[in-house]
């Protein structure tokens, strides 16, 4: 009787393939560097399918409620854009860029991961770039209040 592969196991199988070390190996995932980024990459399993899950964390973090709301707006206007992509503030308020998808074998499972590690990395790109700009919008919008009311 043939054990089948873990989704941990093809992940890593797949990673090894492109020359990518693994830096830490969880229970479900793995967590290996792409693109001066480190990802962590599980896997789930219901029922019905497999599915794998990319995290992109540590680019950034709001440290007030202005930074908050920025980061809130920039998370929005990219995942509504990206659509392959989610954004968003975790409990501790840092930034979250995932990526999930289903897959039948070994050689979907690599096809879906190369488009949600670079997926993944857009967003990372775009939210660079992206929050900057609201963030001034902001305080355009937040001085003008200011100033019209006092």
């Amino acid at each position: 009787m043939e054990m089948k592969t873990t989704g941990k196991e093809l992940i890593k199988r797949v990673l090894e393939k492109w020359r990518f070390p693994v830096v830490v190996e969880g229970e479900s995932g793995v967590l290996f560097r792409y693109q001066m980024s480190y990802v962590q990459v599980s896997h789930s399993q219901n029922e019905n399918a497999d599915a794998i899950i990319i995290n992109l964390e540590g680019i950034f973090t709001a440290d007030n409620e202005a930074e908050v709301l920025a980061a809130l707006k920039t998370c929005n206007e990219l995942t509504c854009n990206l659509l392959q992509v989610k954004l968003y503030l975790n409990s501790e308020n840092k930034l979250v860029i995932a990526s999930e998808f289903f897959y039948k074998n070994e050689e979907d499972l690599e096809d879906l991961l190369n488009i949600g590690l670079q997926s993944v990395i857009l967003g990372k790109k775009r939210f660079l770039e992206r929050y900057p700009e609201i963030e001034e919008e902001m305080k355009l919008i937040s001085e003008i209040e200011n100033s019209t009311f006092a």
